[in-house]
């Protein structure tokens, strides 16, 4: 068939003889579901698959919500830890620093207190920047 195109175009004063056409067609999607098309495809081609696709992304969905709660309540404890070790340690420090000042050397007090103070002031400006970056980040994340 080559042969008669080529002949015909050389008997033509060389003029096209047809037009070819090629289409490439893709889909795609993104989300836990397909569109309603292909799950009624799929539905066609294995009768119940689709319910089955369905219930795939709730139990993916739930077990994720799951997930994110454990993680959720997993900080919260771990914050109320932080929250009352430190208590603790600060108020040894500053007990430690009073009878310190109290029988032994006021200065040597006054050097503990201080410094009891100083790293509690530390770690509170150190968690308020954390957490501001953080949802610095996450502001930026949403955004894209």
């Amino acid at each position: 068939m080559n042969k008669d195109l080529s002949q015909q175009r050389d008997n033509n004063d060389k003029k096209p003889v047809g037009v070819v056409s090629v289409s490439h067609v893709s889909h795609s999607f993104s989300g836990p579901l397909p569109p309603p098309e292909v799950l009624e495809h799929f539905n066609r081609v294995v009768p119940g698959s689709a319910e089955r696709i369905i219930r795939m992304a709730e139990e993916q969905f739930a077990h994720r919500t799951e997930l994110e709660k454990k993680v959720i309540n997993s900080d919260i404890a771990r914050s109320k830890w932080g929250q009352i070790l430190g208590f603790i340690i600060a108020l040894v420090g500053l007990i430690v620093s009073a009878i310190v000042a109290i029988y032994g050397s006021a200065v040597a007090g006054g050097i503990i207190g201080v410094g009891t103070l100083a790293s509690l002031v530390g770690v509170f400006m150190y968690g308020s920047k954390s957490r501001s970056s953080e949802r610095e980040t996450k502001r930026i994340e949403e955004k894209k």
